[in-house]
């Protein structure tokens, strides 16, 4: 019996190009993510899931439950990045009555992936590999006879670590070594530090083996040098990848792999080392590699032969890879081989005449285009959430400079997936990513007066104008508009085919009553205006409107942030922004009742009444039973205080619920029919949470977790996603960008 399809679990590069073998065979592809979105940009892949990863305590019942959820019981499960390789190893057992499984066990595979016992292992079978150094501690380095400069690495890849996101990291001498070490051993542990002596040479001397193996034989094989990395010393991916025969590469590798029994995909990765000629074993990835596309490129395509095994097709005898083919990600190669010819390693034309023999390019395909375009920006936003922002979140002393370069380069990656979403063309490729419709995220509709510089909440304002170019945006696109308290029973409709909009305000703020009900009435629209009765009855404060009133007034307030009181300066836009965000972050540390108490305090120390700004901001009681005469209008259920309800008990949380329901019947003379999350992120808003909104009587619940509603939106209506219209995007092409659905693959 043919497999149904094949689900990919992690990945990018290498994942797209195996879902684009199997889609020419007209396979069906699933995806499964919780970080690069690029394989789902190709129209070879049915589907994209999003789901929290393979280190996740949930992780395995959320692949069970995916089995049913999706019809994919019986499909081919294959893992894709470090962690997902181990978690399917791991559970190899369990997963496999569920789900094809071509990987051995964790027992045999362990001696794969974790570099200490792959060592030992080559030490067994006579496979060189790098001279490895034991420490235990940092201070181990100081009686370590060792030679320099050696290189870090962690024991197993993947994870969101420094020294996981480096790869590798460089010692030049003993000193740099002890703290290198220690910030490692910090991260991830001393044992899973491994410290090597580094081999001479750059990406040119480095070979990989790459097969299919099955029950112990290689399937299929060939190998390949890296023509090009980046970055040029050590490389975190190849950027130029060239088919060169190997035969010691082979023979080594051969040796490893039947030694584990090996069964599925895998690269092997060497370095020839000059010294005596020899390949030095480096690691094993028995998952496909971000130069996978090549395996087709040169005849030898390892996922179709993936897809046959799997079947328990015969492969017959399999072709050699021909020779001298190349793989390329262009963008990374350019700035690799222009470096290269800066330091005089290499020159243009010897560039120029690599491109010659490229036949497979990382993201690019022409009979599958999109992935290439997106992939830049795509990559432009990696690099700043995985590489520039850590570092600039590691250095507290430069202040609010680099809060600003983070904030920038933030809205600038939101930006430009937003103009890509934008373009006609882009959305008419993929209709299906905008689902059955969305649900849209307000808070504050005001006109724009100019303001103060430093205004830390602008992202929760937006104009009428916009609001209105919002809602026409929403008719353009064919979406009609509904009560949120509707949206279920008419997804739930089978012979119901239209795509529908919800619009939902946070807080219930004034002008909501003064400057967007007009706007809705004139649409026709109707709206949910979400209602928090320490607000109306003015017996809590607005934090966050709070804290930008205390950093924008004073130049400098005492606040205790759990250490004893500290003097936090306020002065300049930056220290204004940084005390902003400190304040931010302590609300989600410390009791939030207690942390806005403290931020109250602090404020009326300076003349600044946080229940004034409430009075100025909030509707009453009596406003709020005015504005429920609009039959357009409806008052939903917000909480009793605004409280992150993840992080209260149960007692406190059945109160937050029921008295917020209680008061807003109070307010309107009939019960809330919905009803939204304070912050509404993940970590405010859970299964624990949904259940409680559940029990209460509330057929439907927003987060404010970004996406459209999708096909499965009604297996948990008491958390459907969100779509935020933000202060920092009032443009009417980008609320077309975000109905499209196409935005939320960028994240």
């Amino acid at each position: 019996m043919t497999i149904p399809g094949v689900v990919i679990v992690g990945g990018a590069h290498g994942t797209l190009a195996l879902a684009r073998s199997l889609g020419a065979l007209n396979v069906p592809v699933h995806y499964l993510t919780h970080d690069s979105p690029l394989p789902g940009w190709s129209r070879f892949v049915r589907e994209t899931i999003r789901w929290s990863g393979p280190r996740d305590a949930g992780a395995i019942s959320f692949l069970r439950e995916m089995a049913t959820k999706h019809h994919l019981k019986g499909c081919l499960l294959v893992p894709s990045g470090d962690g997902e390789v181990q978690l399917v190893s791991e559970h190899r057992e369990e997963l496999s009555a569920l789900y094809r499984i071509v990987l051995p066990d964790w027992a045999s595979l362990q001696w794969l992936c974790e570099k200490p016992l792959l060592y030992r292992r080559a030490a067994e079978l006579g496979v060189s590999f790098p001279r490895t150094y034991a420490l235990t501690s940092a201070d181990d380095a100081d009686a370590l006879d060792v030679t320099f400069p050696v290189i870090l690495k962690p024991n197993m890849g993947g994870g969101d670590t420094v020294i996981s996101r480096a790869k590798v990291i460089r010692a030049d001498d003993r000193q740099a070594l002890k703290a290198a070490f220690a910030e490692a051993s910090a991260e991830i542990g001393a044992g899973n530090v491994v410290v090597q002596e580094l081999i001479p040479g750059g990406g040119e001397s480095q070979f990989s083996y790459a097969a299919l193996w099955r029950e112990g034989e290689p399937v299929a094989e060939f190998t390949a040098r890296r023509t090009r990395q980046y970055p040029v010393d050590f490389g975190y991916t190849s950027t130029c990848v060239e088919v060169v025969d190997n035969v010691e590469a082979i023979d080594a590798a051969r040796k490893i792999l039947r030694s584990a029994g090996h069964s599925g995909l895998v690269e092997v990765e060497f370095k020839r080392d000059g010294r005596d000629g020899s390949p030095k074993l480096l690691d094993v990835n028995p998952r496909p590699w971000s130069w996978f596309g090549l395996c087709s490129a040169a005849g030898v395509d390892l996922g179709a032969l993936l897809w046959q095994v799997a079947n328990d097709v015969p492969t017959g005898k399999v072709p050699p890879a021909r020779q001298g083919v190349s793989w390329s990600y262009l963008v990374r190669d350019a700035v690799a081989a222009f470096t290269l010819n800066r330091r005089g390693q290499a020159g243009i034309g010897e560039y120029l005449a690599s491109l010659r023999k490229i036949r497979s390019w990382a993201a690019f395909a022409p009979n599958d285009p999109l992935p290439g375009l997106i992939d830049l920006p795509l990559t432009v936003g990696r690099v700043i959430k995985k590489r520039v922002l850590p570092g600039l979140n590691s250095r507290q002393s430069t202040g609010m400079l680099l809060q600003s370069v983070k904030r920038s380069l933030k809205y600038g990656a939101i930006r430009a997936g937003l103009e890509v979403s934008s373009l006609p063309a882009v959305r008419s490729a993929f209709p299906s990513f905008a689902g059955r419709g969305v649900i849209f995220t307000l808070h504050h509709v005001r006109p724009d007066m100019g303001g103060p510089a430093f205004a830390p909440n602008a992202h929760l304002s937006i104009t009428p104008q916009f609001l209105e170019e919002a809602i026409e945006a929403a008719l353009e696109c064919g979406l009609v508009p509904v009560h949120l308290h509707d949206l279920p029973g008419l997804l739930a409709d089978d012979s119901e085919k239209r795509s529908f909009c919800a619009f939902t305000l946070d807080d219930g703020y004034r002008n909501n009553a003064e400057y967007a009900a007009p706007i809705f009435r004139r649409y026709g629209v109707p709206y949910t205006i979400f209602i928090t009765p320490g607000f109306v009855e003015r017996t809590r404060s607005v934090w966050w409107e709070t804290a930008a009133a205390l950093t924008q007034k004073a130049a400098s307030f005492e606040f205790d942030f759990g250490s004893g009181p500290e003097h936090v300066k306020s002065a300049s836009l930056s220290q204004k922004a940084e005390a902003f965000t400190r304040l931010e972050a302590f609300v989600q540390t410390l009791a939030e009742d207690e942390a806005v108490e403290r931020i109250d305090r602090a404020a009326r120390q300076h003349g600044i009444d946080p229940i004034a700004i409430v009075d100025e901001l909030v509707m009453d009681a009596r406003e709020l039973k005015v504005l429920s005469t609009d039959p357009l209008a409806h008052l939903g259920a917000h909480t009793m205080t605004h409280v992150n309800m993840r992080r209260i008990d149960a007692a406190r949380l059945a109160y937050e619920i029921e008295e917020s329901t209680r008061r807003v019947e109070t307010y309107v003379g009939h019960p809330p029919r919905s009803f939204s999350y304070p912050y509404g992120w993940s970590k405010a808003a859970g299964e624990r949470e949904a259940k409680a909104v559940f029990d209460a009587g509330f057929p439907v619940a927003v987060t404010t977790q970004a996406g459209v509603l999708g096909p499965h939106s009604l297996e948990k209506p008491t958390l459907l996603p969100r779509v935020s219209l933000n202060g920092h995007f009032q443009e009417k092409r980008f609320v077309k960008a975000l109905i499209s659905g196409l935005p939320f693959r960028f994240v």
